[in-house]
Order: C-alpha cells, then sequence, then structure tokens
C-alpha cells in the first residue's frame, strides 16, 4: 500500500494544509534516522534512553489516516527499545539499562498518549469544519433558491409598471416611478446578497483591463435611470487607463457606485466619473451632489459592514458596497469613501495599474 494511502484527507486553510504537507516531507526523514539509531543500538552496548529518539517517530502517527496506526508504531517503537537492551548482551551494566530503557518505555507512551489527544482535537476540528460548510453551503442554497423566487415576480412587476406609467395620468406617474425605482433597488439588492454569498466561488482572473471603457460602458447604462430622476451623468478625465483586475468585478463595482450616486441625488444634481492614474496605481471615483454618506457608513463600510445602524442600510446600498470591497480587496485593490464637503460623497476603486 502506497505511503499516501496512510494519510488522511486534506481539510482546513490553505496555510494549514501547507503546514502539514511540509510535515508529511519530514516523515520519511524520521523514519530513515529512526532506523539508522535502531541499528546503533542493536552495535553497541549502552545505557541510553532512545525513547526520546523514537519520540518524533510516534508522533508522525497523526498524519495516518487510521488510528490504530498510533498503537502499532507504538509497540513496534517499544519493541525496538527492549530488543536494543539485550543485544549486545550488556552484562554488569543491566540494571542501567533496565532503568534506562523503562525510562524510555514511558517516554514513548507518554508521546503516543499526547498524539492521541491531537488525533482527537483533529477529528473535532475536521467535523466542526465540514459542519461549518455544509451549514454555508444550505445558506447559499436557500438564498439562491428565494432569490430566483423573488426575481422572476419581480422582474414581470417592473414591466407592468413601466408599461402603465406611460399610459397612466400625469398626477400617478411620480407614484409609479417611486415604485418602479423601489422594485428595482429590491432587485439590485437581491443580485448583490447573491454575489456576495458566492463571491469565494468566483475565481476573478487578474489580467489587464480597459478601465476607461467600463467607465463609458457603467456611466452609459446608469444614464438612463438618471435621466427618470432628472439627474446628469458625466465622464470627466477619462483618458486610456489600464489597471490588473477582473472585467466583471470592476464593472460591477462601477455599476454598485453609479446605481448608489444616482439614487442619492436630487433632481436637478449631478453624477460624475473621473479615472486618475499615481504612479503605480488606478484610482476610479465617482461622485454626487446629494447629501453624501453618514459618518458610521465611512468608517466602517471596508470592513465589510457599511453601516454599524442597520438603518441606514437602505439609503446607502450597503450590500453594495460590501460586494464592491471584497471584490477590490480579492483584485489586491481597495475601495474609498468620503464626504465632499458642500458637494456630497465621493467613492473610489483603486487598483495596480498594467
Amino acid at each position: 500500500m502506497p505511503y499516501s494511502d496512510l494519510l488522511p484527507p486534506e481539510e482546513g486553510s490553505p496555510s494549514s494544509i501547507a503546514a502539514r504537507r511540509l510535515a508529511r516531507r519530514l516523515v520519511p526523514v524520521i523514519y530513515v534516522v529512526s532506523l539508522f539509531a535502531f541499528i546503533a543500538d542493536l552495535e553497541r552496548a549502552n545505557t541510553l534512553a532512545y525513547g526520546i529518539i523514537y519520540a518524533p517517530l510516534i508522533a508522525t502517527a497523526v498524519f495516518h489516516r487510521r488510528r490504530r496506526g498510533l498503537w502499532i508504531m507504538t509497540g513496534a517503537v517499544c519493541a525496538m527499545v527492549v530488543i536494543g537492551a539485550f543485544l549486545p548482551v550488556v552484562g554488569p551494566n543491566l540494571p542501567d539499562v533496565i532503568g534506562n530503557r523503562i525510562l524510555s518505555i514511558i517516554a514513548i507512551l507518554a508521546t503516543a498518549a499526547f498524539v492521541h489527544h491531537a488525533r482527537d482535537i483533529q477529528e473535532r476540528l475536521a467535523v466542526e469544519t465540514r459542519r461549518a460548510e455544509a451549514a454555508e453551503r444550505a445558506k447559499t442554497n436557500v438564498l439562491t433558491d428565494l432569490s430566483e423566487e423573488i426575481r422572476t415576480p419581480l422582474h414581470t412587476l417592473l414591466g407592468v409598471l413601466t408599461l402603465m406609467r406611460g399610459t397612466a395620468p400625469p398626477e400617478q406617474r411620480d407614484a409609479l416611478r417611486q415604485v418602479r425605482d423601489d422594485g428595482r433597488r429590491l432587485l439590485a439588492t437581491i443580485d448583490n446578497l447573491i454575489d456576495l454569498s458566492q463571491i469565494q466561488d468566483r475565481a476573478l482572473q487578474h489580467q489587464t483591463v480597459d478601465m476607461a471603457r467600463i467607465a463609458r460602458d457603467a456611466a452609459e447604462t446608469a444614464g438612463s435611470s438618471a435621466r427618470d430622476r432628472q439627474v446628469t451623468v458625466a465622464l470627466t478625465d477619462v483618458g486610456e487607463t489600464k489597471a490588473i483586475g477582473d472585467s466583471w468585478a470592476v464593472r460591477r463595482i462601477l455599476d454598485n457606485f453609479l446605481a448608489n450616486a444616482v439614487r442619492l441625488t436630487p433632481p436637478g444634481g449631478a453624477v460624475s466619473v473621473r479615472l486618475s492614474r499615481n504612479n503605480d496605481m488606478v484610482t476610479a471615483t465617482v461622485s454626487d451632489t446629494g447629501a453624501g454618506f453618514p459618518p458610521d457608513v465611512t468608517r466602517d463600510f471596508n470592513a465589510d459592514t457599511p453601516a454599524t445602524d442597520g438603518s441606514t442600510l437602505p439609503a446607502t446600498g450597503g450590500a453594495g458596497l460590501a460586494l464592491s470591497s471584497r471584490l477590490a480587496r480579492t483584485m489586491n485593490g481597495r475601495v474609498t469613501a468620503l464626504n465632499e464637503p458642500g458637494s456630497g460623497a465621493a467613492v473610489s476603486l483603486t487598483l495596480p495599474a498594467a
């Protein structure tokens, strides 16, 4: 049977898996050293306590798939200690040999007990990890299924509202527009929550992306909803700027920035998009002329907690900010937000330049 078949499956974080792989590379070395120690014990008369030498050999049992491997190895090592005590025969030093070998066996048994305890902890942690992963998958599946059940009728409702608004009397159009905007915001929140829950499963690319093109496309998409709210969206200082990141993630972040800016800007206001490069970093900034963010949002949203008070989330698009921050960090970038005195809020995405 190959040695690898004796090993338990690798579980845990990437860092813990890497540490175990490094330790396993030392296992054959420990076996070879222990074999030479046993041969040396057979060839010369001595009273050394070989339990200390064999302790690392016992410790390697923590990597074995089957628990009985620990006790098989412990019995074999104890036999090695006993055999080494009488070959060759040591004559008058026999009492010292027996005393030291008893101490060796005690040390071996103590090491085996520690390894047994470590295996118990290892298995309990593995069980808890599997439970947590199963719970996370169940939560994600429930959220995905629920969102599909909500999104399908919501799309239909938004279509009906758009048709009704075109034929409704003027005094009803503002109310219908408000209902439609609320429906769109609910739909955007659902999409953000789904992406946020599935972000670990999405493999983002690290390649050259055209920030200027993505910014133009995002501004054009946001223009329709901005016109309904009598808000202008303008691109300023947008040159040929490229960064390292994922095209889908960058577009998702800018869409969130623009949607929040348009929603928070009163009629007659303006939203601007600008790009800048500072040494080896590229920054895309979306500014608005609204009331700005509450202080707790600008302070906390980088830690995936867009606001310490849940009452501010509906007003500021907390799920979108949390998703944007997570996506930016995955691309080795960051998202920052600040309130510009007298001119609303400004949210920025910073990425490494290409």
